[in-house]
């Protein structure tokens, strides 16, 4: 799972100092009964004035009173500074107990921590005295060792202090509070306490919360490691403190076929494309393998075969297949579309152009709808909220246009202008259209006629923005983009797609895209050393995973990462998947979506861009 921990563990912080807060006002109230020992009635400030008529003993005791009144009042600071005035020794054994209590509770509430558990942790058999004494004291230990952030330790106490709890609300606060704290505490902490723990409720406890840490990024063992604890510990109620995420994990099916399918073009004219797909899937089968172990059978299919796409799908299913990658082409998977529900899992290597999906089907491809959406998002964020869009990709401009328009206006944007240029088009007048530089000089001409005399055009058009979106590949880009930068755009962002892209740069002919940045997947930016070094390994074996077909590498790559993953990314929207196309996670319509890193061209070459 991808959770921001950083964030996870302020609010697990926060949680435990609201709660702890909460708590210590419940304590505060049980403080009136006779915890203490004050019983007489007299104020603190008649023990202190006795005890200025005595020495020593006799003046210890006045003190030990007059300390008891104070906290009986919440008066802790007065409690603090009298319980320090004299020594324990001072006093009868029997007394001493009463003296380490008002100490390290005062220290605390006087953000002493440390001071406080040193005073705690001189108390003899807490269990000899009564039960609101030693529940009092249990507590006030725990809050002790939490604010020294001994948070395992704290939480042990707690749980080991139940049985002493009357009050339903507040042996629900604190069993909520032990969670917080064992979930705040570091791995190996709960791994050692364990290792000497002794009562069946400390091992529960502690075993849920190292199973729920040391699984929190891996669902399927997550899972697993849920469904043992609860067979090992039936009915145990430390289960209702796990989060709602980790309930539900526990309860997904997750995808473990046995025997998977690829059906991808092999020949014909898509075979490049399905060669790299395949190359991709099997590089994600031997990387899993020597992780994990023994991964499912793949059998591969050739969807270019002459026969029907419903044909292979049967053929498939008699060879025994439990899952079903591909097909590629959208005609293929428009044949699978008659159906209400297919048979097994079937994850298809594209997308629907509707929201309509049989029931079983799943959809990976890398549309450049999801590029268009997330510039848009990106612009919006950096404050960009009037753009100018230029389109001059005929396969896909169209479809970017319209994702990145739909995007950007419903979050406040305005789209101000677009512009089309055809493949062999001079993109000038286009571009001195969109930029209203063409109005611009047309009246130039006007005032220079009329007056007869030579005015010089500033070149700066009408219409305004704060960004520019282009649809363009490389050989296109570096024609319009320095257009861009002679009608005086050259200030605005220039956001693209992966389109602009090829996998290799060439910082000659690039120089005219410096400036434009760009989405594309992690595996096409070498976004990290792990992907440098696979890329560098394959670079000689697997020709395609790299350059223009490294992007179908990637998405096969993924396509067999992300099987198992499917119920975990299903089950919880706010989950998502790190893989070598993209961030992935999956809609309520079973589309995987990618969110992918950013590039820019730097000087003619093509550097990694942090997101901002």
């Amino acid at each position: 799972m991808t959770k921001n921990h950083a964030c996870k563990a302020f609010i697990i912080s926060l949680s435990i100092f609201l709660l702890a807060a909460c708590v210590t006002n419940q304590q505060s109230k049980r403080s009136n009964s006779n915890i203490y020992g004050a019983s007489s009635g007299e104020s603190a400030e008649f023990y202190l004035a006795e005890a200025q008529k005595y020495e020593n003993d006799q003046a210890a005791n006045f003190k030990l009173k007059a300390a008891s009144v104070f906290a009986q009042q919440q008066r802790f600071e007065q409690t603090y500074e009298t319980i320090v005035s004299f020594q324990p020794t001072q006093l009868t054994p029997n007394k001493r107990n009463a003296y380490y209590l008002l100490k390290g509770e005062s220290a605390l509430r006087q953000q002493k921590p440390f001071e406080a558990i040193r005073a705690l942790q001189s108390v003899t058999s807490p269990e000899l005295q009564s039960p609101a004494w030693n529940l009092h004291y249990q507590l006030i230990s725990a809050d002790a060792l939490q604010a020294n952030q001994r948070y395992v330790d704290a939480a042990i106490t707690r749980i080991e202090a139940k049985d002493l709890i009357k009050d339903k609300s507040q042996f629900e606060q604190q069993m909520q509070l032990a969670w917080q704290e064992l979930s705040q505490s570091p791995l190996g902490a709960l791994e050692s306490k364990r290792s000497r723990a002794e009562s069946y409720d400390a091992m529960a406890w502690l075993d849920l919360a190292i199973t729920n840490q040391r699984f929190a990024n891996n669902a399927r063992l997550l899972s697993e490691g849920l469904n043992s604890w609860s067979k090992t510990y039936p009915e145990h109620p430390a289960y209702q403190y796990l989060s709602t995420e980790s309930m539900t994990v526990r309860d997904i099916e997750f995808l473990a076929p046995k025997k998977i399918a690829l059906i991808i073009p092999l020949s014909g004219r898509f075979s490049s494309v399905g060669g790299a797909i395949r190359d991709g899937f099997l590089a994600g089968y031997f990387q899993s393998r020597q992780i994990q172990g023994e991964q499912p059978e793949v059998v591969i299919y050739d969807s270019a075969n002459g026969e029907s796409i419903e044909q292979i799908y049967q053929n498939a299913m008699f060879d025994g297949v439990e899952m079903v990658v591909g097909p590629l082409l959208k005609n293929n998977i428009d044949e699978l579309t008659r159906f209400n529900e297919l048979p097994i899992p079937t994850l298809v290597l594209n997308r629907l152009s509707s929201d309509f999906a049989p029931a079983n089907m799943y959809q990976f491809g890398l549309p450049v709808e999801d590029e268009a959406t997330q510039i848009a998002r990106y612009a919006m964020r950096n404050g960009q909220t009037r753009a100018f869009v230029i389109d001059a990709e005929p396969s896909v401009g169209q479809r970017a246009m319209q994702s990145f328009t739909q995007a950007y206006e419903e979050l406040g944007g305005t789209v101000v202008q677009t512009a089309t240029i055809g493949r062999n088009q001079d993109p000038k007048e286009e571009i001195t259209r969109l930029l209203g530089v063409d109005k611009v000089e047309q009246r130039t001409d006007e005032l220079q006629n009329l007056l007869n005399l030579p005015i010089e055009s500033s070149g700066h058009g009408s219409a305004n923005a704060d960004a520019i979106f282009l649809i363009a590949n490389a050989k296109r880009a570096r024609i319009i983009k320095p257009y861009l930068n002679y009608y005086y755009a050259y200030n605005l962002p220039v956001y693209a797609t992966s389109n602009i892209y090829n996998g290799t740069s060439n910082t000659r002919i690039d120089n005219d895209l410096s400036g434009i940045r760009f989405t594309d997947s992690p595996w096409m930016l070498s976004t990290n050393k792990a992907i440098s070094k696979l890329k560098n390994n394959l670079a000689k074996t697997l020709p395609s995973s790299s350059k223009n077909l490294g992007r179908f590498f990637a998405l096969g790559h993924d396509a067999f990462m992300v099987v198992p993953e499917i119920g975990q990314l299903s089950a919880l929207p706010d989950s998502a998947m790190e893989g070598i196309s993209g961030l992935l996670s999956i809609d309520s319509y079973g589309r995987i979506k990618r969110q992918l890193a950013w590039g820019h061209y730097v000087k003619g070459e093509v550097q990694n861009y942090i997101e901002r």
